[in-house]
């Protein structure tokens, strides 16, 4: 029935691609003009106009949507901008944090060093693999695992200029694992000559250094910066949770309207994480990549080659019924590698039209001494065509197909289309109806790799045959969503006030799970030989039906108040055993409300300050009853919370340089609440997320 859907959108999106007239392609000074006449109105004043201008235009400019330069009036996706100044104004350290207050985003912390991100509905409380991570344009998710290490990105937050989160499907450009949301990350650029540092620590071990150089030489820009990172768990505070280690060097190289890049970067990892099976610690691990681009006024080209090197704990007993089987090896280690290159080119065959095409592939490696492969290369290829056309003046249609290919699914191909209608009806205002199909590849782990090394107590001879012989299943299909959607932007006073709201209705299939099926002899000890224990694509069929409201007031420069909140409501369309869930139950495991209020005073000079409160419903998880691998499942409550984080700082300009001391305050009252529920093993041990405390954050940055 899927690959059915997909051939007759593609015929539609076909037909649309041959039908219409595409959007004008404008000289980069006429969109400027435009622009801001838009935003400020034609009663403005000439000065007025500018000024108004320069305040919205970081947030009114988005790139991700559509692959090229656009304001986001044309957008045909919920887009969401953060700032450089957003990412200096705020209590959080970190990306996923940030993430946090975007609405329809669900951002929750299974561990102090783990998180968990989606959008609309996450799918998986503990698994956020349904979200694309993007820096540079260079894809930074693990294909290992299929989903980004939020805490170790190649960026400190200090190296990053804007975030765009495209909220909704993205495949139809960027292909798979673009699922539910996209976060496009750009690095900065500090000013020529300059160096900043950053410096800060807090409790729970959490500590920050950052150190970056930028320096012309004629048309040579030459980058240079390093970051360390630290944090510990509320739960152990006398426990450091992760440490990261990073150091980039990058040099750019301007020629006329074209740009030259090469960037090397390592990041050094240890800390906890959760694996597709339970929690896991890196004791060491290592990524590494190395990046060439060339970008010019129709053509942009990469070729990067990103690696992974670990040695993997995995804390999962192995007991039936309180009697422990056997022990999985104590360290797995493991390497990794790929290979990316994408293209991309676009066309302006007449006034009028705009088409842009692309090509991208990926070459896969996995090897290890605890792990057996089923298959050693995986290659994927993608490409996509992009097409859009005004077919009024205030009427605009974009219409985007892509094609992906890959060597380990059983469906090899996988079309993903989307068609967007963007109507602004005022200079002010619109209104945005898009459709949108998109996937998630199951990871190199779903699909291919197979423990060894367990052993095994007394009476329990075959569970390492067992073991070797589960989890990784060859047999898996691609996870695929359907999305429709509707939004509604319009600025008012002025422009000062910004009201966007967005309904959606999506529909998640073949969402991969964990089945386990133990069966026993008439003496009641495990069967391995009928036993199953492996990746399928069952268990969370599910609907999803939701919105958000967004509010955002501009006093100025000076003052910035913003409010969301977001509805959703999900069911199952068939039973869940493995979630204890009938066909027609809400899932339970998703805060059904959650919002976000953040109000922000910032000069130039002189005070900066903020305030943040966020608040969730409440929520049930299904989850082990000891944390065991065999164990019944059990229902685990985790009641609603809200809590409130803040920031104070001051900032002195003493031309050339400048210097800012503050503090954050994450949950600054300590307010006692999880993000995740958690389930306790006999040892003592929790399963699950930490009980999250405060977390106060002093630091000093500027330019020397």
């Amino acid at each position: 029935m899927a690959r059915a859907t997909h051939a007759g959108w593609a015929g539609r999106i076909a037909c649309l691609l041959v039908l219409s007239i595409a959007l004008p392609v404008q000289a980069a000074e006429e969109e400027d003009e435009q622009l801001a006449q838009t935003i400020a109105g034609e009663e403005s004043s000439e000065d007025d106009l500018m000024a108004e201008f320069d305040l919205l235009m970081e947030e009114e400019i988005v790139y991700s949507a559509a692959k090229h330069q656009q304001h986001i009036a044309e957008s045909p996706s919920a887009v969401t901008v953060i700032t450089r100044e957003m990412i200096t104004a705020t209590h959080c350290t970190n990306v996923a944090c940030l993430l946090r207050q975007v609405p329809e985003v669900d951002v929750r912390w299974v561990t102090s060093a783990y998180p968990v991100v989606g959008a609309r509905a996450l799918t998986d409380a503990f698994y956020g693999d349904k979200a694309l991570v993007l820096v540079d344009g260079r894809e930074v998710n693990l294909e290992m695992f299929g989903m980004p290490l939020w805490q170790a990105l190649p960026v400190h937050l200090e190296d990053i200029e804007r975030i765009e989160v495209i909220r909704g499907p993205g495949s139809a450009l960027y292909g798979p694992n673009a699922h539910s949301m996209v976060v496009a990350i750009t690095t900065r650029q500090t000013a020529d000559g300059a160096a900043e540092v950053f410096v800060g620590g807090g409790e729970f071990y959490e500590t920050g250094l950052s150190l970056r150089v930028d320096k012309r030489l004629g048309a040579l820009r030459c980058h240079l910066s390093g970051s360390r990172t630290t944090t510990g768990g509320w739960r152990l505070p006398d426990r450091l949770e992760s440490e990261i280690n990073r150091g980039r060097i990058r040099l750019d190289y301007e020629a006329g309207k074209s740009n030259l890049t090469f960037e090397i970067g390592i990041t050094d990892i240890s800390g906890l994480i959760y694996t597709a099976l339970g929690p896991a610690e890196a004791k060491t691990g290592m990524l590494g990549h190395a990046f060439l681009a060339y970008t010019s006024d129709w053509l942009r080209g990469q070729l990067s080659y990103s690696i992974l090197s670990a040695d993997m704990t995995i804390d999962l007993p192995l007991e039936y019924l309180g009697i422990k089987m056997g022990e999985l090896p104590e360290i797995v280690p493991f390497f990794s590698g790929n290979l990316d290159a994408d293209v991309q080119a676009t066309w302006a065959p007449f006034e009028g039209s705009l088409i842009i095409a692309g090509l991208s592939y990926r070459w896969f490696t996995m090897v290890s001494e605890k792990m057996v492969q089923e298959t050693s290369y995986e290659h994927r290829l993608g490409v996509f065509i992009h097409h859009e056309t005004k077919i009024f003046e205030r009427l605009t249609l974009t219409d985007s197909i892509r094609l992906d290919y890959n060597n380990i699914t059983p469906t090899a191909f996988t079309v993903s289309p989307r068609v967007a209608l963007v109507w602004r009806f005022t200079d002010t205002q619109l209104v945005r109806v898009a459709f949108g199909q998109a996937f998630r590849k199951p990871c190199y782990y779903n699909t291919s790799t197979h423990i060894t090394g367990i052993r095994y107590e007394p009476g329990f001879e075959g569970l390492p045959d067992f073991v070797s012989k589960s989890f990784g299943n060859g047999k898996l299909e691609n996870e695929n969503i359907t999305a429709l959607e509707a939004g509604y932007r319009g600025h008012f006073l002025d422009n000062s006030f910004v009201i966007e709201g967005d309904v959606f209705y999506q529909r998640y299939r073949d969402t991969i799970n964990f089945y386990f099926e133990m069966n026993v002899d008439e003496f009641g000890v495990p069967d391995f030989g009928t036993s199953v224990m492996e990746f399928r694509n069952d268990g969370r069929e599910v609907d999803s039906l939701g919105g958000s409201i967004s509010l955002i007031y501009r006093l100025k420069k000076q003052l910035r108040a913003s409010l969301n909140y977001t509805l959703r409501y999900s069911w199952y369309i068939a039973d869940d055993p493995a979630t204890l869930s009938e066909q027609g139950d809400r899932v339970a495991w998703e805060p059904m409300h959650f919002a976000n209020l953040a109000l922000h005073y910032l000069q130039e000079q002189g005070l900066r300050a903020g305030l943040a409160v966020h608040a969730a419903s409440k929520s049930e998880l299904a989850l082990p009853e000891h944390g065991g691998l065999f164990d019944r499942v059990v229902t685990v409550p985790d009641p609603a919370k809200w809590f409130l984080s803040a920031y104070l700082a001051w900032r002195a300009n003493l031309d050339p340089f400048w210097l800012e001391a503050g503090v954050r305050a994450f949950n600054a009252f300590e307010f006692p609440f999880h993000d995740t529920p958690a389930v306790t093993r006999p040892d003592g041990v929790p399963l699950g997320g930490e009980l999250i405390g405060r977390r106060i954050f002093l630091y000093f940055r500027g330019s020397i």
